[in-house]
């Protein structure tokens, strides 16, 4: 009854698209302009807080101290070429241009260092004013007696001197006076911005209004060059080589796909039976992405690339399937033979696929969660969209270039003709297919000796590669000692800030050499610390200095020391406005501390320490009452590895039980899906030995590409299956040779697309390649190879059995006697 009901069902859709091509065509091409106009809407949104769920405490502390801060990190503009006081003057006049500017908050360049020089000893810890003081009496005791006796007094055993005490004791700076290199050939502006790095948009809106405001000033000061580094220019930097890069990878694998398409069908009208259908299908996929989610993120901009590959295994089946049938029957005809012979097939293909994805939806990363979705819709919106436009398409190709032999009907056939009985092929060999299949177990087991080796990258930077603006960061922290990423810790008040300090130090202490805390600054580590204290020593400093003689009290060193001396405590309305600000809300409510790591932001592995340590000191706040909030890139950075790396496992097991359960309620047949799927595991287990033997490591980038290859996979192990089924026994050469020959040419444009990644600058996109072109060529041999040459022996040996030893009727390429006259597409048991 349902295989009735759906031969009445390929009759009907083929008769309507036999009758009216023109309209299947015009219905689609509106479908898919609505779907252009909703794609179009769909905005892109760089930041990785979007790869986040919005309830992670990393996303909430991040848009709550955005509010405050503005954002984190600098973009860091260097000038050089001049003369050391024409650098310090154009970088004057550059930082009042650039904070008129609408993104930036402030820049810092000049500090007022007098300010913290004449109010040094208010500075200094209580017990270093104590010894101050100590050795101030000792040399005045010294020159009284030295008045007194002169010729008794050992100048060996004199005191230091008020010139070796000045020295000692002068509290340095706790910034200098101009951000730059020792010898003022480089001044540093840091821009601070009003949003974050991971922003890509406003990165890039940033660094542009900031280069030409820069370049401005800079036609008034001749001579001085610039270049820029910091967050913000490395990540835009990173983005230009990753979109050249897939500019051109995506143009080489498209020039690539469309010469295999063309040398396998010799055919134009190919690239338009096989690509409009694609196209149309992303188109509705991205429709759906607006409706649904109304975004994409820098992980599901890759879909354009997958969906793409995916797509056009559809079509190409059913193309060279069309033209295979069309040798032999009508046009009617061999578009019902390859609608019936692989649609079953494609779907069930897309389906396996769409389940693989759906998987990505249990996963705790935002961003997975979205890849999986729209990429399950869209290999099942691929799908239908080939089967349905696709057959109007080879109607319209057949009719502008008729390739038939034989007198053409305008309706389906009601019943499908006899098959032209197939001449016999070439019979390979029992002991060549038994050494084929050793050769594949036998590779699959070194695979899974070694796959224990396969390294895994955690050095971000090796991924990334060099670049200008990373080098200029290293330069800049060599020269000022400061990393350009702290972290921004927000407290109430500075009550609050000193408890976060003193966490932050047992944090410190209990890690040891483990910790990744470089040091923390507040406004408490500028600001006078037990007033009362310092007072009564400064008094009594003060004291004995008037006891000096009044040649002595003329000395400029004991006028310097008595000028620190007068300065009166202060407050932080009092600090210079370019130190302070740093350290203060944007709405006045609240206060800054900085944590400056010890560690690289590359390493995941130092992140996830760094990130650990952080919580620590989160916890340990919120444990004395005090309510933390962190902004730090390096903290979102370390939870999106932590999420990948446990999503990882989960995603490709899930994945591989979603596939094969779903194999197994379409064939309904334990023993059939273990035969589909084995292989395709076979071939996902080889990889680990590919990857061994040509040295390429998984990491955060390319570990993605792993459940994509399984739905790559499938497809071709699922199409040989169906059409070997239709077919029967003894057909396997037949099937090779047709089916085998459009799964190659899928793989091979799949092998294409990731391939061209080979040619990437950007190292963690030619991993993507690398890996993916392995995995391609290690899923090939199991779903195309080691399959069919499995089918095969065990054809043989049921053959054997069957008939004492004689194979007669399982030639590669032969019909059985018996089967010889039976209905083509009539479905018979492997």
């Amino acid at each position: 009854m349902a295989e009735s009901l759906r031969r009445r069902w390929y009759e009907a859709f083929i008769r309507s698209t036999l009758a009216r091509p023109w309209r299947v065509v015009l219905a689609f091409t509106l479908l898919a302009l609505g779907g252009a106009l909703l794609a179009g809407r769909l905005e892109f949104r760089g930041s990785f807080v979007e790869l986040l769920p919005k309830e992670a405490p990393e996303v909430q502390d991040l848009t709550r101290v955005a509010q405050k801060a503005g954002g984190d990190g600098y973009l860091v503009v260097r000038a050089q070429g001049a003369k050391p006081e024409a650098l310090r003057a154009f970088s004057d006049a550059l930082a009042r241009k650039l904070e008129t500017l609408p993104e930036v908050r402030y820049v810092e360049h000049h500090f007022d260092v007098a300010f913290f020089e004449e109010r040094g000893l208010l500075l200094l810890p209580t017990e270093q004013l104590k010894a101050l003081r100590k050795d101030v009496e000792t040399r005045l005791r010294y020159e009284k007696q030295k008045a007194l006796a002169v010729d008794l007094l050992d100048e060996q055993d004199a005191p230091p001197d008020f010139d070796a005490i000045v020295k000692k004791y002068s509290p340095e700076a706790p910034m200098r006076e101009y951000l730059g290199s020792a010898d003022g050939s480089e001044v540093f502006l840091m821009v601070k911005p009003d949003g974050t790095a991971g922003d890509i948009v406003f990165a890039q809106k940033l660094v542009d209004d900031v280069k030409r405001a820069a370049a401005e000033v800079a036609q008034g000061w001749p001579g001085v060059e610039l270049d820029y580094a910091g967050a913000f220019q490395a990540r835009l930097e990173e983005d230009a080589v990753m979109r050249k890069d897939l500019t051109r990878a995506g143009v080489l694998s498209a020039v690539m796909a469309v010469a295999i398409i063309l040398l396998a069908t010799r055919r134009l009208w190919a690239l338009a039976v096989v690509g409009v259908p694609v196209i149309f299908g992303v188109t509705l996929t991205f429709a759906v992405a607006e409706l649904a989610i109304g975004h994409l993120n820098i992980v599901t901009g890759f879909l354009v690339a997958i969906l793409i590959g995916l797509g056009l295994e559809y079509g190409i089946h059913l193309a060279m399937r069309y033209w295979e049938e069309r040798r032999e029957h009508s046009a009617p005809q061999a578009l019902a033979e390859a609608v019936r012979g692989t649609f079953a097939g494609a779907i069930t293909s897309a389906l396996t696929n769409a389940a693989a994805f759906f998987v990505l939806l249990f996963a705790q990363f935002e961003a997975f969660k979205q890849f999986g979705l729209l990429a399950g819709v869209g290999v099942v919106t691929s799908v239908l969209v080939a089967y349905g436009l696709g057959p109007a398409l080879l109607v319209l190709a057949e009719r502008l270039r008729p390739g038939a032999r034989k007198q053409e009907t305008a309706h389906a056939p009601e019943a499908p003709a006899q098959a032209t009985p197939r001449l016999p092929g070439k019979r390979m060999p029992t002991a060549a297919i038994t050494v084929i299949l050793l050769s594949v177990l036998g590779f699959a087991g070194y695979s899974l000796y070694v796959s224990p080796r396969v390294g895994f990258e955690t050095n971000m930077r090796n991924l990334k590669g060099e670049s200008p603006a990373m080098r200029l960061d290293d330069h800049i922290i060599e020269q000022t000692g400061t990393p350009l990423n702290p972290a921004i810790l927000l407290v109430e008040d500075l009550k609050q800030a000193q408890v976060v300090q003193q966490v932050i130090d047992e944090v410190k202490a209990r890690h040891g050499a483990d910790s990744t805390f470089l040091r923390s600054a507040s406004l408490n580590d500028l600001l006078p610390q037990d007033v009362p204290a310092h007072q009564e020593q400064i008094s009594a400093l003060r004291g004995m200095l008037e006891r000096l003689p009044q040649d002595a009290q003329e000395d400029p060193r004991v006028a310097t020391v008595k000028k620190m001396l007068e300065a009166q405590p202060y407050g932080p309305e009092q600090m210079p406005v370019e130190v302070r600000r740093r350290f203060e809300a944007l709405d006045g409510k609240g206060m800054f501390l900085l944590l400056f790591p010890s560690v690289s932001n590359h390493d995941t592995r130092e992140l996830s320490a760094w990130a650990s340590q952080l919580d620590e000191v989160i916890a340990g706040s919120k444990a004395r009452g005090v309510d933390l909030a962190v902004l730090d890139s390096n903290r979102i950075a370390a939870r999106i590895f932590s999420m990948v790396r446990g999503d990882g496992p989960f995603i490709l097991w899930a994945a591989a039980s979603v596939v094969f359960v779903t194999i197994l309620i379409s064939l309904r047949s334990f023993k059939r899906a273990c035969l589909v799927a084995g292989p395709l595991f076979l071939g996902m287990l080889c990889l680990a030995g590919g990857m061994y033997l040509f040295d390429v490591q998984l990491n955060f980038i390319n570990a993605v590409v792993l459940p994509n290859l399984l739905a790559i996979a499938v497809d071709n192990s699922v199409h040989l299956f169906h059409r070997y089924e239709e077919e029967g026994p003894g057909s396997l050469g037949h099937v090779v040779r047709h089916t085998g020959l459009a799964a190659v040419v899928a793989t091979l444009s799949n092998a294409a697309g990731y391939g061209a990644l080979l040619i990437s600058h950007h190292a963690g996109l030619r991993s993507i390649g690398q890996i993916a072109l392995l995995g391609v060529m290690c899923t090939f041999l199991g779903t195309t190879v080691f399959f069919p040459a499995m089918l095969a022996l065990m054809e043989r040996w049921k053959g054997r059995k069957r008939e004492g030893g004689m194979v007669r009727s399982l030639e590669i390429g032969a019909p059985r006697k018996d089967e010889a006259a039976t209905e083509p597409g009539e479905r018979k048991s492997a």
